[in-house]
């Protein structure tokens, strides 16, 4: 990654830019695909536009493509985010850009309950470190390196839906030759967990890991795969909250949003998907285990990270530090 000496950009208003007025229905279209909050359009000019503008040209100092790591808490926008940037980068500056998400990087779910069995059922429950493919991504990582122009390959999808890996013929087609890859998730970049894991920090860690043998084997997998992984990005992007209290307000608005799409997202199939959308209580039990690792990022990532964006309570970016230029 990058050097750590930096300097910082203050998100204020700015004229518009030419070419963000050809961009703006790509990226309408966008944050309709996503059902997004369509007022982020008006973040084309001061967010959007100058980070892809920035990045491209990163790019173009370099052969094969640059795996931009994108990491943030659930919740705080980095889907949108990826999505509005690499359609900017295909559209604005010619580059092949695609995003590919941590979620589809899912083990199967025979994979993670055999994992589960051999260590702790805490692990059956996806979303921590241990429950990827981290061997599948770096493998995908190597071979979008070497991808050439005329050549294909396909990018996984994993589907929540029915906790499994979508089969290979609807996975994600991408061409060669790559220039940008967005590889975002909200423990993207993570580092071990230093200090005391001994003493639980909630309900879940108290009263389903007395043994403390999830706790020690999430942060086993951080130092060693993990940290493999993770040593493939070229640039590491962190969405910083403001705390973590308001981690699952973000979450929870997310998952209201997606109760009201359902339809949307799965038509007439909805009927014959048992779906089941998080009450707010359930919720609450549920970001137990993303807690430790979550506050631990938001302690360690805003002095790691190559690019911080500092986001206010309302997830808007207030503030962007880049790396100083050498």
């Amino acid at each position: 990654m990058l050097e750590q000496q930096t300097k910082s950009h203050v998100i204020h208003s700015s004229l518009p830019d030419p070419l963000s007025q050809r961009l703006r229905f790509e990226v309408e279209q966008t944050l309709h695909a996503l059902y997004a909050d369509v007022s982020l359009i008006d973040q084309i000019d001061r967010l959007y536009l100058p980070f892809a503008s920035w990045l491209s040209n990163k790019v173009g100092r370099r052969e094969g493509p640059m795996i931009v790591g994108l990491g943030g808490a659930q919740g705080c926008g980095k889907t949108t985010f990826a999505s509005i940037v690499s359609r900017i980068l295909v559209k604005g500056f010619d580059l092949n850009a695609v995003v590919i998400s941590l979620d589809d990087l899912y083990s199967t779910r025979h994979d993670r309950l055999n994992f589960a069995s051999q260590t702790t059922s805490l692990f059956s429950v996806r979303g921590v470190p241990g429950t990827h493919d981290v061997t599948l991504a770096m493998n995908l990582f190597q071979r979008a390196r070497q991808l050439k122009d005329g050549e294909v390959m396909m990018f996984p999808c994993f589907d929540k839906s029915i906790d499994e890996r979508k089969p290979v013929h609807l996975w994600k087609e991408v061409r060669g030759p790559i220039d940008v890859i967005l590889f975002e998730g909200w423990c993207v970049g993570a580092p071990e967990m230093m200090g005391d894991l001994h003493s639980p920090l909630n309900a879940l860690e108290r009263d389903r890991d007395e043994q403390e043998v999830w706790r020690q084997s999430v942060n086993e997998l951080l130092k060693n795969d993990y940290r493999e992984l993770f040593s493939m990005l070229d640039l590491m992007v962190w969405m910083q909250a403001p705390n973590y209290d308001i981690v699952y307000e973000w979450r929870n608005k997310q998952e209201r949003l997606l109760e009201a799409h359902l339809h949307d997202i799965h038509g007439v199939l909805l009927d014959t998907l048992d779906l089941k959308v998080m009450s707010p209580e359930e919720l609450k039990g549920f970001m137990q285990y993303y807690e430790r690792l979550t506050r631990h990022m938001l302690a360690v990532m805003p002095g790691r990270a190559d690019v911080l964006m500092r986001l206010d309570e309302n997830q808007g970016v207030q503030e962007v530090r880049y790396p100083t230029e050498h």
